[in-house]
C-alpha cells in the first residue's frame, strides 16, 4: 500500500536540509508531472508554494517558549521563598 501522493511530497519537501524544493525537483522526487505539485500542495496544510519552491511551514515555537520560562520562574520563586 503506497502513500498518497501528497503525503509524500510532504514528506520530500520536510526531508530536504532547507524544507524547500523547487516545483521540479518536487515532481521528480514523487514521479509526477509539474502540473500537479501545486494541486497537491492545496491538499496539504503543512506546505505552501512561493514563487517556484515549495516550502514547509514554519513551526511557531512560542507555547513551548512560554511553558519552559513559566516552569523557571516557578523554580526561581520557589528557590527564593525557601530561604
Amino acid at each position: 500500500m503506497s502513500l498518497p501522493k501528497h503525503v509524500e511530497l510532504s514528506q520530500a519537501v520536510k526531508a530536504c536540509k532547507n524544507q524547500a524544493m523547487t516545483i521540479d525537483a518536487a515532481a521528480a522526487e514523487i514521479r509526477v508531472p509539474d502540473y500537479v505539485v501545486p494541486m497537491l500542495v492545496r491538499k496539504n496544510d503543512d506546505l505552501i508554494i512561493e514563487g517556484n519552491v515549495v516550502m514547509a511551514k514554519r513551526e511557531s515555537n512560542g507555547p513551548v517558549i512560554f511553558t519552559l520560562v513559566f516552569f523557571i520562574g516557578i523554580i526561581v520563586i520557589a528557590g527564593l521563598l525557601g530561604n
